[in-house]
């Protein structure tokens, strides 16, 4: 038996109502050196919009993306959607609510994009709502030494600044709060009074959400 048939069974089995939760960049989609132009291909759209519809299962997508990222990429009905490593979750239909940054905050993500401007161009920048996250993949594929060394640097800055570092795979992030996939994952959870989960991702910013599927 393949490991995908293996992994059909399992779901197969599973408890209703099923919360079938996915990662999105590597797992629903490709990984590209530019974020910016990673796609979900067609044909799980497809099957995504099917899943959505199964009686008994709730789809959710989960991701360090933001909202305005995510929706760029699908626009699925009847899905909920944990965004910035779950600094956002929303029920399927759910409007987001303002969300503000202490002056602290503010300025210390200021400075972080201000070291950026200064020593980073070089790397794909993403600027979220509560976070700012540095993209080394393109740098590491031709100069494997100063993509550590901003890696490195962009860690230490971070810390300094009293935000929290988010590690990844080519990829430091600096959060004004601290949030995970799993505690993303948790809240899906119980608000959709599922009975079961299945969660897939690719990355260590998946752990904690894998974590959680594993013992539920």
């Amino acid at each position: 038996m393949s490991r995908i048939e293996s992994t059909l069974d399992t779901l197969i089995a599973l408890e209703r109502p099923l919360l079938v939760a996915l990662d999105v960049d590597g797992t629903v989609s490709p990984i590209v050196q530019d974020p910016n132009l990673a796609e979900i291909p067609a044909s799980t759209l497809s099957t995504l919009a099917g899943l959505a519809e199964a009686p008994d299962v709730e789809l959710a997508l989960i991701t360090g993306r933001d909202l305005t990222s995510l929706a760029r990429m699908e626009q699925l009905e009847g899905v909920w959607r944990a965004v910035e490593h779950g600094g956002l979750v929303l029920a399927p239909g759910q409007t987001p609510s303002k969300r503000r940054l202490t002056s602290g905050q503010r300025g210390a993500l200021g400075r972080f994009r201000q070291w950026i401007d200064e020593h980073a161009r070089d790397a794909f920048i993403e600027y979220k709502p509560q976070a700012i996250a540095v993209h080394v993949r393109a740098i590491a594929a031709r100069d494997p030494a100063r993509a550590d060394q901003l890696l490195r640097e962009a860690d230490d800055l971070a810390e300094s600044l009293g935000l929290h570092v988010r590690r990844g795979k080519a990829l430091r992030e600096a959060e004004a709060e601290h949030h995970d996939k799993g505690s993303a994952l948790r809240e899906i959870f119980e608000r959709s009074r599922a009975r079961s989960v299945f969660f897939a991702g690719d990355d260590l910013t998946d752990f904690a959400a894998i974590n959680f599927a594993a013992n539920h």
